[in-house]
């Protein structure tokens, strides 16, 4: 009984600390671990911007983009989006036929996400052209008055 006991101890608070690690983490998804690991490549190309509050330096908008050159990466990027689709208001528009643009917009408590992939192509190897973007917007408090 003891041992069960325990065993049950332990599984709770380790699920309680995946969560809190997840909640730190700012509710990163596949897409975001995508452009983070290719983002270190010597062949990709990867911005970053960063806007922050000048009275407080604390961070209120992140836009990341990064261009992707291989049809692989364009492939792999979108089935993170695919993944993805069912955490927020996913669209997927197609232009010309083949000018493709997949948008997933995630709201949460203490921050919103927007997340693009455009590429030139069919589903296939031969895309190209591709570009993911990122935006990263700190929610304010509900109870913080906007006039100065």
């Amino acid at each position: 009984m003891r041992h069960r006991l325990f065993v049950l101890t332990a599984l709770l608070c380790s699920v309680l600390v995946v969560l809190a690690q997840s909640e730190a983490a700012g509710f990163e998804n596949s897409i975001d671990h995508f452009v983070n690991s290719k983002s270190t490549l010597g062949q990709s190309k990867f911005t970053s911007v960063v806007e922050r509050d000048p009275k407080t330096r604390e961070v209120i908008r992140v836009v990341k983009m990064r261009e992707l050159t291989h049809g692989i990466d364009i492939s792999a990027c979108r089935d993170c989006f695919e993944d993805e689709r069912g955490t927020g208001r996913f669209t997927h528009r197609v232009e010309s036929g083949e000018r493709h643009t997949l948008l997933l917009t995630v709201e949460r408590k203490q921050q919103s996400r927007i997340y693009m992939l455009q590429y030139t192509g069919e589903r296939t190897m031969h895309a190209r052209d591709g570009k993911v973007t990122i935006v990263i917007k700190r929610s304010p408090p509900p109870d913080m008055n906007t006039e100065d």
